[in-house]
Order: C-alpha cells, then structure tokens, then sequence
C-alpha cells in the first residue's frame, strides 16, 4: 500500500522518518507530499477527476491509496484544493477535510469543544487592540496568556503581564483578519500539563509534560521534559470525546488539570509530533498510526 503524507517536511523531519521505518517494517512505502512543491497538476474534465503529473518525487507516477493530511496548523488554501482532490479521486484521507478545518484554528477548535460541552479554558477572541484590554478584564486582569489562532508546538503563546508589555505586543503581532485568543493564566504550580495521544478511538499512550524552570510552556517544542503516565479513565474518556468532537481520528489533545479539578482540554492537533511520547513510554507510536491507517483504507475500500 502507498501511504501518501502531506507535509512541508522532509524525510529528515521525526515524524516522516519515523512513519517511512513503520512503512517498511508494514511492507508498505510512503509518499511525502509536499502541496507546494508539487510537479503536478490537478485535472477535472469528462473523464474525472485525476493528477497530470507526479504526485511527489519519490515514488513518481503513482497514486496513493490513503492519504494522512500533517501540515499542522498552517495549512494553506492549496493544501485543502488537493485534500478536496484527494476526495474527488475517491481516494481515503485519516482525518478528514472537516476535522482538518476544525484543529487548524485553535479557536474553532475550542468553539467546537465548548458545543460538545467539553469543559475549555476561559478564552476571548479579538481581532482588535482594544478588545484585548476588555478580555483582559473579563479573565479577571493581568497576567494573561495571548495565542496565535495557528500556533504550534508553544510557538505564538506568550504570556502578557503589563498594558505597556500589551500595546508593543499587540503592535507587533495582532492581525486582524486572523485574530487572536486571549486566555486566563494557570501558573504552571498549579497545574498539570497532559498530552493524549489517539488514534482511532482509543489511547496510543500520555505524558505529562513540565516546563523548564522559568517557562510557562509545557511543549516539547519547548524543550518541556516529559514522563509516560496512566491516565485516569476520565481523562481517556475526555480525550476520546474531544477528537471525536473534532471529527478527527488520530489527535494529540492537549489538558491542563487543575488542583482538585476536572481537566480542561487546551488544543486538538490533528498531526501531532510524536519524539517526545515514544521517548516517554517506549511504545512504537508510528507504526501504532500506521497500522490504523492501513486497516481504516481496507475497510473503506471493501465498504465502497
């Protein structure tokens, strides 16, 4: 089976390599398709919808049966013309082009959690300077945490302590046709930072995360340190329920869990990183998703 990837990375990037090592071990191949580095043209006419050119370099001429879309957050209009394509070709994606709209925009995430009644940090959406100093009182003041609406990996969040520290902020990175969310702050001392990891309704593995002294960022990304744990069922059950919520089928969900509290569900990554999580517990995370992905594209297909 040829399992086609859509990613702006490379063979180098941890998730592919790791993906290409579980390919192999499978007997399957993986396509990298990078959406804006493709040799290729997208056809439609009387005979259907079909591909003039090659859908990447490494395996040129030929068409994937199932594609995993992990762009992350940044996906551009391109990259959802050849998902849309994908589908036009009857071709399977895991996570679909409804759950991909929903995790790409933190806030729409969190808009779509809220209506599942899964309980979200408090959050506000602005688009302008002044609503910023408004949500800042409705959060209940300084400090306050600003996040970019396609943040990843801790990238975009920073952590607002002044109106002076606002104003240059805001100047700088506020883009108004994006919007931003601002957020009450939970200082890292009391909390728990959690990622979940599942892939087809069920727990691939979770760690708790810990920021390094002085950061309030938890990821990976930001060299947080990470330990495998047991979650309880409650938190599994949560997990489960927000990708679901999502319309995702593999996701990374990210949870703050408070003091004596229920935990809150902070993001939805519909192409989660995985290093950390393998690392943490030892389990074989990609060849976990690519064991799903190959059985999902079976079962579709004899369902077809």
């Amino acid at each position: 089976m040829i399992i086609g990837i859509m990613s702006v990375n490379g063979v180098d990037f941890h998730p592919n390599k790791r993906f290409i090592e579980a390919a192999i071990h499978s007997g399957h191949k993986i396509q990298l398709i990078n959406p804006y580095a493709l040799i290729c043209t997208m056809d439609m006419g009387d005979k259907g919808f079909a591909q003039s050119a090659n859908f990447s370099m490494d395996l040129p001429g030929l068409v994937p049966h199932v594609v995993l879309p992990r762009q992350g957050s940044p996906m551009g209009e391109y990259g959802f013309v050849l998902l849309r394509h994908f589908v036009k070709m009857k071709i399977p994606l895991v996570n679909g082009i409804e759950g991909v709209t929903i995790a790409k925009n933190q806030y729409i995430t969190l808009q779509t959690l809220g209506g599942a009644g899964i309980k979200v940090p408090d959050t506000c959406f602005i688009t302008r300077a002044a609503c910023f100093f408004k949500a800042v009182d409705h959060l209940g003041g300084f400090p306050v945490i600003a996040k970019q609406v396609d943040g990843m990996g801790g990238d975009g969040v920073v952590k607002i302590e002044t109106r002076t520290q606002a104003a240059s902020f805001l100047d700088a990175h506020l883009n108004a046709l994006k919007g931003m969310l601002v957020q009450k702050f939970i200082p890292p001392k009391d909390r728990q930072d959690v990622r979940l990891l599942v892939v087809g309704g069920r727990l691939a593995g979770a760690m708790v995360l810990a920021p390094l002294p002085g950061d309030f960022r938890a990821n990976i990304h930001q060299n947080g340190r990470a330990t495998a744990i047991d979650p309880p069922k409650e938190w599994v059950d949560l997990a489960v329920e927000a990708v679901r919520a999502c319309r995702l089928e593999i996701a990374g969900v990210d949870m703050i869990v408070e003091k004596g509290g229920r935990p809150l569900v902070v993001e939805v990554n519909y192409s989660p990183g995985f290093r950390g999580l393998e690392a943490a517990t030892g389990r074989d995370i990609a060849q976990e998703i690519i064991e799903y992905v190959t059985v999902v594209t079976l079962n579709k297909k004899i369902a077809r």
